[in-house]
């Protein structure tokens, strides 16, 4: 009787605690992308980073209206479906999704430059796929040229 009541000390009874704090573990919600920030001096090796504005890529396409005409059917096709054909209301997509995609209004394209939207487009951001492999650069930056003069 002794050692099964050891049994039950030694064995069964971690089993039981570990149980108890299963639920207080950090766990990502549905459509919530995991927060990882690296520590703090750590050196990045994902290739994405950007030392300088200098090293910034640079829009090769004039925003003449043929680019920007070219970037409305991309969007049309490749992102209104969550983004919405207008900045007022997302797409049928975004809707569903919590918390919804951004608007893509002027006020949030305008604090941006025009590296950092090829490269959120390119790479993808958050939940938003990589287009990189979808897209050609040229379609890319026809999309950016489109964004700016978006409503």
């Amino acid at each position: 009787m002794k050692r099964i009541s050891n049994l039950v000390v030694i064995v069964i009874a971690p089993l039981l605690m570990a149980a108890l704090w299963m639920d207080k573990q950090p766990s990502p919600k549905p459509y919530q992308a995991p927060v990882l920030v690296p520590p703090a001096g750590s050196v990045p090796i994902t290739g994405r980073e950007v030392a300088s504005r200098d090293s910034e890529p640079k829009n090769p396409l004039t925003p003449n209206p043929a680019s920007r005409e070219q970037g409305q059917a991309l969007f049309a096709i490749n992102c209104a479906m969550c983004h919405g054909q207008s900045s007022i209301e997302r797409g049928p997509v975004g809707k569903k999704l919590k918390p919804p995609p951004p608007g893509l209004d002027h006020d949030l394209i305008r604090e941006r430059s025009d590296a950092h939207i090829f490269n959120a487009i390119t790479l993808g951001f958050g939940r938003m796929p990589p287009f990189k492999d979808k897209l050609t650069p040229h379609e890319r930056w026809d999309l950016v040229n489109f964004l700016r003069v978006r409503k």
